[in-house]
């Protein structure tokens, strides 16, 4: 396991049960319209989020508690219609990476996953009531039949190959031009996270590997999911792509690694640990 890698869109000090009773009238606010965040741009960074925009809240809007940083509450809600005026502008989460500090990145990253989670749970999967926060459970449950939906995490693994000094890197159909990543891919229902390293690997490049390693974690809210890092050594095999995945994968040495993946992703962190890896052999 990694333990320096710090992954962005991930907070580390919001408490998401902790004491919502501020004394001081301090508190945080994320208004949300369909996964962006509405922010006035004529602000500073740190004060996007100071605000309560009462003007923005339409009647009988929900305001969800997603936790308390430091001694300052921190709320979220969706946005009826995308409303904007005067220096009111809406971002999504790959415009604020750099610009905000990357715990209140995550803290943002958590309002526009649960602002969706309410935006897309207003009414019960299973009797078609209506349905209401519930903070403690941080689910949404039904006026009606009392079911209980929490918010939906999908768990993600990608994988980093390596061959004595080159990588395995593969490049989807949807990557601008120039760039590659590595294998990556959901986990299905009944398999184990390791099992589905393996299982990705052989659908999309048709190699078996060994020598699988944890790496580490990244949330990533584009949208609900929850990436896990591994690091793992050829085993066997010619590479054959499924072309409904993936227009391309191939062998690169470290010395000649194409344009990579931006920082923001664990892809690059496991990248960037493979390059810094055998730069120190040199």
């Amino acid at each position: 396991m990694n333990t320096q890698y710090r992954p962005s869109f991930a907070t580390e000090e919001l408490v998401f049960h902790g004491d919502e009773n501020n004394t001081g009238g301090k508190a945080l606010y994320f208004p949300v319209h369909q996964r962006k965040i509405l922010v006035d741009a004529e602000s500073q960074p740190d004060d996007y989020f100071s605000c309560y925009p009462k003007k923005h809240i339409v009647y009988n809007t929900e305001i969800i508690y997603i936790g308390t940083l430091g001694d300052i509450p921190c709320y979220c809600f969706e946005l009826e219609e995308e409303l904007v005026e005067g220096n009111m502008q809406y971002f999504d989460l790959h415009d604020l990476y750099g610009t905000i500090d990357e715990e209140m990145l995550g803290i943002a990253s958590r309002a526009v996953q649960m602002a969706d989670f309410y935006r897309t749970h207003r009414y019960c999967g299973l009797c078609g009531g209506t349905t209401h926060y519930v903070p403690e459970e941080t689910g949404m449950q039904c006026h009606n039949c009392e079911h209980l939906a929490y918010p939906r995490i999908s768990p993600a693994v990608i994988i980093l190959i390596e061959k004595e000094e080159n990588l395995l890197m593969a490049r989807s159909k949807h990557f601008p031009d120039g760039v590659y990543g590595l294998v990556a891919g959901f986990v299905e229902a009944g398999e184990t996270i390791e099992h589905a390293a393996h299982r990705e690997i052989k659908e999309e490049v048709g190699i078996s590997v060994k020598d699988l390693n944890y790496f580490a974690s990244q949330p990533w809210p584009f949208p609900s999911s929850l990436m896990l890092g591994f690091t793992a050594n050829f085993a066997e095999g010619e590479i054959d792509v499924d072309v409904n995945e993936i227009e391309e994968a191939c062998w690169f040495h470290v010395d000649e690694i194409p344009k990579l993946p931006g920082k923001k992703s664990i892809s690059r962190a496991l990248i960037d640990h493979f390059i810094d890896k055998h730069e120190s052999c040199k």
